[in-house]
């Protein structure tokens, strides 16, 4: 069967990389995703549970088996899980069913797609965690991405958080997502090369915000700031003084303040713009493990990066990758440490 016709097949369910050449644009279609309940009210009020909530304790019944929890499972009632995600961007499809069908611009996407319910109870906001509770959620995180960077067919993971409707959540019960790809996107590879363009470039993202008051606040040796070319008010970086590749393989110490740097910061956000939604996504360098030898630069910090969903982005973003902010970074730095 020609490729093409294979890539139309009536059916045809299993996520796919699509590659655009003139552009260098990566595309997943993944057609299960259409199928994600999405709740049409986002601000419910907290609740111990709901009958027909698949994130809720008791409800467990209504997911895939986790394939990790906190606490372990003989330790009684969990307050963090992992699960693999039943709408998946990415499948495991060596493991599945072989490598699949390749063609010049499109072949299987392959990969790990993981929910991680940050709660047993029904709560929306991550300011409703026990601080306890919510680090062993980015612990959680953390052995999961460890586990995922010893496999030699994966190259890269990431944590990601959708916070509400504006910013892509179609469940409104505290959870994040993570996903392991079998090659290295194109913003990392990026990165890493501006990286290896600058004797320390990280520091130096760091020197430049703390010379422009753009520093928000501090824990351990983790700095959250303002970047200089924000996205959105009040955009927010976290990332380590000293280099670090992997948060994967990082400290509890710095776990910990990675945790409370993240409630701090949605804190102060919250009482800025109330309930504003927003998305964070975590960038590291690819695992050390993958068969395509990346090395990242010495000079590497892993960081977590929180854009507020407070304006769209429109046809000049969309159409030209860059974006429109009505807000300064120094004056957003300082509502966020006020």
């Amino acid at each position: 069967m020609p490729a093409d016709k294979y890539l139309e097949e009536p059916g045809f369910q299993e996520p796919r990389r699509h590659h655009d050449p003139l552009t260098a644009r990566t595309v997943f279609v993944a057609p299960k995703r259409a199928g994600r309940p999405i709740e049409a009210d986002a601000a419910s009020q907290p609740t111990a549970r709901l009958a027909d909530c698949p994130f809720c304790a008791g409800n467990e019944a209504l997911t895939p088996p986790d394939v990790l929890r906190m606490p372990p499972a003989a330790a009684g009632r969990w307050q963090a899980r992992i699960i693999p995600n039943r709408y998946p961007v990415v499948e495991d499809v060596l493991n599945k069913h072989g490598a699949g069908q390749s063609t010049a611009h499109s072949c299987p996407a392959h990969g790990v797609h993981d929910v991680v319910i940050e709660a047993a109870d029904h709560v929306r906001s991550i300011l409703a965690v026990d601080p306890a509770h919510w680090r062993d959620v980015w612990e959680l995180c953390r052995q999961r991405l460890a586990a995922l960077a010893d496999r030699s067919d994966l190259a890269w993971g990431t944590v990601f958080k959708n916070s509400g409707p504006r910013a892509g959540a179609s469940l409104e019960h505290l959870h994040s997502q993570l996903i392991a790809l079998d090659f290295v996107p194109p913003v990392i590879e990026a990165e890493l090369a501006a990286a290896g363009r600058a004797a320390d470039a990280f520091g130096d993202i760091v020197r430049a915000a703390e010379a422009g008051g753009r520093v928000v606040a501090e824990q351990d040796d983790l700095v959250a700031f303002v970047p200089h070319a924000i996205r959105q008010p009040y955009e927010t970086w976290i990332m380590p003084r000293s280099p670090e590749a992997w948060f994967h393989a990082t400290s509890p110490a710095r776990v910990a303040a990675l945790a409370a740097l993240t409630q701090l910061l949605i804190g102060r956000l919250d009482r800025i713009v109330p309930g504003a939604d927003y998305n964070w996504w975590l960038h590291q360098a690819p695992f050390a493990a993958h068969s395509g030898g990346h090395s990242p630069p010495a000079n590497w910090h892993w960081h977590l990066e929180i854009l507020p969903r407070l304006a769209s982005f429109a046809g000049f973003e969309l159409g030209t990758g860059c974006h429109i902010t009505v807000a300064t970074p120094a004056d957003s730095a300082r509502l966020l440490r006020e």
